[in-house]
């Protein structure tokens, strides 16, 4: 007991000693004042908020989605605006594309699509964008500062989508590299590779989308907002064989800063669809959708990707738009807390559905059992692990 005391004694003098030297460092904060834990907004893609790790959508970073046309991306996007409405954050949406109508927005999110703290932009330059977001971020800390909103007040924007988005004052480069690329001037030696416009029109995106990360990375911790930005994606002709094999011969528009900077990067496709019967009789209720998640920089490791999946329905079994019920009902199975006593039977507390069909039309009809299993599965997800993936597509 003398000895462990003794060796106590030294290791508080020590400590002593210690912070009578950090003490001349005063222009710089404690460690943990300043590396902060993730914080982050929960989804309606419980699933997704499951694989991440963290509960749901971090905030405060730079972040990725991409996929083909028409397999999620945007169904997706939306649905994360919503989430936020839902908790009162704030959502800008910055339509670049212009192909977004508002009743598609309403479809997916409902009445709160007239939320006041939903915003939108129609941008037609890089620069018009860049303000916008900047004045966005920068008024929000003020009013956090000044407590007009709580201090926990978050905000989620929504770039949809970078590629048609080119600074005024690279246009005409950009246009001159496309130009070269129509009149079929190719890199020396190079045969049948790209053009020297396609490269050079290519460099001046990615290097313009480099900087403005740049910029937003401080805007986004000072105002607690996450960026998500909605990315093209292109087939790879060069990719290598194992990946076309496992379906990863595709390239992300925006250059690789947008790409490998971000700290979380999702790709959606579709998984199935979802169905019931065979043949002539075959009745599609909607599809599934799935998410590829490479947390960089927020949980897990860099050599594996965690997989989740979201459905939607196109209005034939239960009201089009997020079929929030069967990713509730998925992971209620997956984690035991809904039974299949018997062969096409499925059961929670006191209720009792034949098929997942039957149970999700119930589920969505009341939404105070739906809240409740969801509640439920949340409190499991530290019990169970996230499906994930290694970079060649097996499961771990």
């Amino acid at each position: 007991m003398a000895r462990r005391s003794t060796a106590d004694a030294k290791a508080a003098d020590r400590r002593k000693g210690f912070e009578a030297v950090a003490k001349s460092f005063k222009e710089f904060r404690p460690a943990r004042e300043v590396l902060k834990v993730v914080r982050a907004v929960p989804t309606w893609f419980p699933q997704f908020d499951h694989a991440v790790r963290v509960g749901g959508l971090p905030i405060e970073r730079f972040m990725l989605v991409h996929g083909p046309s028409n397999e999620g991306k945007s169904l997706m996007s939306l649905g994360l605006v919503g989430s936020f409405l839902a908790r009162d954050h704030f959502a800008l949406y910055i339509d670049a594309e212009r192909t977004t109508p508002s009743t598609w927005a309403e479809q997916v999110m409902g009445n709160l699509v007239d939320h006041p703290y939903f915003l939108a932009e129609r941008p037609e330059t890089y620069e018009a964008t860049v303000g916008k977001v900047r004045s966005f971020l920068v008024r929000l800390a003020t009013l956090k500062e000044t407590g007009k909103v709580p201090e926990d007040t978050s905000a989620i924007i929504i770039c949809d989508s970078l590629r048609k988005l080119v600074p005024a004052d690279l246009m005409e480069e950009i246009l001159k590299a496309e130009k070269d690329e129509g009149e079929g001037k190719r890199r020396p030696g190079k045969g049948k590779q790209p053009t020297v416009g396609r490269d050079r029109s290519a460099q001046l995106k990615a290097k313009m989308n480099a900087t403005w990360m740049d910029e937003l990375v401080p805007l986004l911790e000072k105002s607690g907002a996450g960026f998500v930005a909605i990315a093209r994606e292109m087939v790879d002709p060069d990719a290598q064989a194992w990946a076309k094999k496992f379906g990863n011969d595709y390239k992300v528009g925006g250059g690789g800063a947008v790409y490998y900077d971000a700290s979380l990067s999702m790709r959606t496709t579709r998984a199935s669809w979802v169905t019931q019967g065979d043949g002539p009789d075959r009745k599609v209720y909607g599809e599934r959708h799935r998410i590829t998640i490479k947390k960089t920089k927020v949980a897990g490791k860099d050599d594996k990707v965690s997989v989740a999946h979201f459905h939607s329905s196109n209005g034939t079994l239960v009201p089009f738009g997020l079929d929030r019920a069967r990713d509730v009902l998925e992971l209620g199975q997956r984690f035991g807390l809904v039974k299949a006593p018997k062969r096409g039977w499925l059961t929670w507390e006191k209720s009792r559905w034949q098929g997942e069909h039957t149970a999700v039309v119930k589920l969505t009809a009341d939404h105070a059992a739906l809240q409740r299993l969801e509640a439920q599965v949340r409190e499991r997800f530290a019990d169970h692990k996230p499906v994930e993936h290694n970079e060649d597509g097996e499961v771990e």
